[in-house]
């Protein structure tokens, strides 16, 4: 029953009407269907030539007028590294304080470094280098980096805002070596043999990435974007579709990071497409770190699972 004491319609129902030799039907509204589509990146497109976090991938069959989609679970190896060359924060120059002209570049083989093992890295580092720079010591006293000198003789500046070659790079200094290690100036002089002086401002921070980035384009004009994930001045990626939380305690290097929404470690939206008819196929798919880059996982893969509403 459709109709209520005053005879106006509670509930839109299919009507017959009837134009001259036609008969038009309104109001039908078809039956709605849900698809949960498991992504696996080892079927991506051209598997040798993509990358594991950057890839196309075509679904064997065209799912058409999609009303919605959103993430349901991921599951991520922790097997990326915190400290590498293509995050650009393995890296510092030492100056001789007295003689700038005097310097060398350290770079820090790429791994997954915790506090003691950082240490290590960038003291047999400086010993590599040689000369008097062998005089500069790095030690973590109670979550705060220092850096002193053995050799009262010897001092020295420290640059963090530099690439692997050394030249000057002042992008995005909040994810450089310096940064990570708790100093917050570009550069840091070394001019005590007390390690308890010149200390970091910050703590040490090595559990970077905190989260990650789903990002997934779907190929057309449809799609309602809702995700929002600014830097200081632009936005990391325009498809971002979930977030993923990072959390290195109950997911430590060498396991798999399971993520969905029970857990807590998930948030996805639920992308609408609202503007006409949209068919999903081919998609691009891109797993980026909390500034925009893909992650590199050291060649395993990932998956995740999407629940995609449409009509039948």
């Amino acid at each position: 029953m459709s109709q209520y004491f005053d005879e106006k319609e509670l509930f839109r129902e299919p009507k017959t009407q009837q134009f001259g030799s036609h008969m038009v039907m309104t109001n039908v509204q078809k039956q709605g269907k849900t698809k949960w589509i498991n992504i696996d990146t080892k079927y991506r497109d051209d598997y040798q030539a993509s990358q594991t976090c950057n890839f196309n991938i075509t679904l064997p069959e065209r799912i058409n007028e999609v009303k919605t989609m959103s993430v349901q679970t991921i599951e991520i190896p922790m097997s990326f590294y915190n400290i590498s060359a293509n995050l650009g924060n393995n890296c510092f120059i030492i100056k001789n304080y007295s003689n700038p002209s005097s310097s060398v570049v350290i770079n820090i083989a790429d791994g997954y470094y915790t506090t003691d093992t950082i240490a290590t890295a960038i003291n047999d580092a400086i010993s590599g280098a040689g000369g008097i720079f062998t005089s500069l010591v790095y030690r973590v006293i109670g979550s705060f980096s220092t850096f002193y000198t053995a050799d009262a003789n010897n001092t020295f500046i420290i640059e963090f805002d530099v690439d692997t070659a050394g030249s000057q790079d002042r992008f995005l200094t909040t994810t450089k070596l310096g940064w990570i290690l708790g100093f917050r100036g570009l550069t840091h002089n070394v001019v005590t043999t007390n390690p308890s002086y010149g200390r970091s401002e910050k703590f040490i921070d090595l559990t970077n990435p905190r989260f990650l980035y789903l990002a997934i384009e779907e190929f057309n004009k449809g799609n309602q974007k809702s995700f929002i994930a600014p830097l200081s001045n632009s936005l990391i990626n325009k498809n971002i579709i979930a977030r993923i939380t990072m959390t290195q305690k109950s997911y430590p290097f060498g396991t798999v990071l399971i993520a969905n929404m029970s857990n807590g470690l998930l948030q996805s939206d639920v992308r609408t497409y609202s503007s006409g008819k949209v068919d999903l196929q081919k998609m691009n798919i891109q797993l980026v770190n909390e500034i925009g880059i893909p992650m590199d996982l050291n060649g395993l893969d990932f998956s995740f699972c999407l629940k995609v509403e449409h009509e039948a």
